[in-house]
């Protein structure tokens, strides 16, 4: 079996790849100096095209998420110093249309004398200053993580500057504890009853103050966002006893749960109708996934009906959503990646990648309300050239329809109707090169999408990162729509695929790291047949990362 750089990393503990330190060494930029845009190259190639993604150093959950002033504010779990995990810290970028970030630097730095992490939280607009901040001030939720003493305790900071600087409150913790598992609280306005509510992860059995808690999501209420009361505990025991009684095809995953992390609690209307419900987002641990429950909050608890998959990918986990969005949408992002290999994927001095942000929407189909996503609507300002439009074109095995199109590119959005006919099978390989491909694969007879990245990676520097049988291939079920057609949306970037089923009904996001001369892209049937009903491959215009470091940013946050 040949030995791939990614089984060289877990034997051998040390990379192919010049790791670019950036803690004291270099050139530190000043809080007020203006930086070049940041944007992709041949020696920098898998940095995204329209994901964000870090200036340098390592990210993962996003964090903070709120709007204020016709700004989109996301703060992030940070280390500026190296690819890796460690000390962590709230790095802050912002954006008006979600797509163009700037990054500002570091606002919640990591505590190095009490050797206190700032672990995942959230973000409100506080318009009626019920803290005591001052009108409309950004409050931010995180958990103080101890790790000299094994404790994770709730705090907030403010920022009365619309996000350019951030205070810590001086009379942290706001929740306390000493146990080892509590942690990513999340706030919101429950308007019904006139106070906050914080959901948190207790991920283990603990207690408070001798008050045994069992392990799930814990929830608050405050009427100041200092003071909070323990109001219940939606636990582990209740999903399994749901779950239990919900048939579902779970692709790579199942049902089991070790703890939940990064828990986000909102009320959806269902559309076309005067109800509504409630869907608390959850990141599954062990086998790393997102779950929405789908069910009923009265203030107090949480009531669990119903359970969605969020996304049958690898690379999709601790979702968020934007406090206090203009259009009254539901917007979330998450974090591309997967804990069990994310130390060891290839990097050019950062690690890490957000989502395509997400329109998270409930609709009612016969019997059952169900939950779909699909990219936000700004997505379609990023069209560039139409690179392909096939309209009623066979596909058999000797047969391409995009052989005299100009589809290929590192940067692409695709959608597509195709009637599968007599086809086994029917697909579409993008990235392609010499050797790479990454291919999605519709199979007719299990009703089943098969995105397969075994190969997506071997003619350049990631020299063959996934082996079979390491998260090589991820499975979605996708019935046909009523005219017996499957839809898809493909966002295709410099380093990740996601794919939207059926109007976003099934979700799937795997990240990829192929040579920077794989942009080829093609379609395939198996065994038969298949019409492409409708095609359209947009060029996406690449979105640079911007620099401009505040007053308020951490020295260090940025090194030339």
């Amino acid at each position: 079996m040949r030995l791939s750089r990614r089984n060289i990393l877990r034997t051998a503990g040390t990379g192919l790849f010049t790791t670019t330190v950036l803690g004291g060494a270099g050139l530190s930029v000043s809080a007020t100096d203006q930086v070049e845009q940041i944007d992709a190259s041949e020696e920098d190639l898998w940095r995204p095209g329209f994901h964000f993604a870090p200036p340098q150093g390592w990210i993962n959950d996003p964090n903070g998420l709120v709007y204020h002033e016709g700004v989109y504010h996301l703060f992030f779990q940070y280390n500026p110093y190296n690819p890796y995990w460690e000390d962590i810290e709230w790095g802050h970028a912002t954006s008006e249309d979600l797509f163009e970030w700037t990054y500002h630097g570091v606002k919640l730095p990591f505590d190095e004398e009490n050797t206190i992490g700032k672990f995942s939280g959230g973000g409100v607009v506080d318009n009626q200053n019920t803290a005591g901040f001052g009108e409309d001030a950004l409050v931010l939720s995180y958990t103080g993580a101890h790790l000299n003493e094994s404790i994770q305790d709730q705090r907030i900071a403010y920022s009365t500057d619309n996000g350019k600087t951030v205070t810590a409150y001086a009379d942290n913790p706001v929740v306390d504890t000493n146990d080892p598992e509590f942690r990513d609280p999340n706030v919101f306005w429950y308007e019904p009853n006139e106070h906050w509510i914080m959901v948190v992860s207790r991920a283990a059995d603990g207690d408070d103050d001798g008050d045994e808690r069992p392990a799930g999501i814990e929830f608050y209420s405050s009427k100041d966002h200092t003071d909070w009361t323990y109001e219940s505990t939606f636990t582990i025991d209740e999903y399994e006893d749901v779950v239990a009684g919900i048939e579902m095809d779970n692709g790579v995953y199942d049902n089991t749960v070790d703890l939940w992390e990064c828990p986000d609690l909102f009320e959806l209307s269902v559309e076309g109708t005067d109800e509504t419900k409630w869907v608390l987002t959850v990141s599954v641990q062990g086998n790393p996934h997102v779950d929405h429950l789908i069910g009923e909050f009265d203030g107090h608890e949480f009531t669990m009906e119903d359970r969605e998959l969020a996304d049958y990918g690898y690379d999709y986990f601790a979702p968020m959503s934007w406090d206090n969005e203009p259009d009254d949408r539901r917007i979330q992002i998450g974090w591309a990646g997967h804990w069990p290999y994310m130390d060891f994927i290839p990097e050019t001095g950062w690690r890490g990648i957000m989502s395509v942000p997400r329109n998270v929407t409930l609709n009612r189909e016969e019997n059952d309300i169900r939950l779909r996503e699909c990219p936000v609507k700004q997505l379609v300002d990023l069209r560039k050239d139409k690179l392909a439009d096939v309209h009623k074109e066979m596909v058999t095995p000797g047969r391409d329809p995009l052989e005299d199109t100009n589809a290929n590119g590192r940067s692409l959005e695709i959608i597509m109707t195709i009637d599968p006919h007599s086809a086994d099978a029917v697909g579409l390989r993008v990235r392609e090169g010499e050797n790479d491909q990454s291919v999605i694969t519709y199979y007719t007879d299990k009703n089943q999408l098969e995105f397969n990245r075994l190969n997506s990676s071997v003619d350049g520097p990631a020299d063959g990162f996934y082996d079979p049988g390491q998260e090589d291939r991820t499975t979605m079920p996708l019935k046909p729509q009523e005219d017996g057609t499957i839809q898809l949306r493909v966002l295709v970037d410099r380093s990740s695929v996601e794919i939207f089923g059926n109007s976003g009904e099934r979700v799937m996001t795997n990240q990829i790291f192929p040579d920077w001369d794989s942009t080829g892209m093609s379609l395939f049937a198996d065994k038969g047949a298949a019409r492409i009903e409708n095609m359209v491959v947009y060029d996406l215009a690449p979105q640079p990362l911007g620099i401009e470091l505040h007053e308020g940013s951490q020295e260090g946050s940025y090194q030339k």
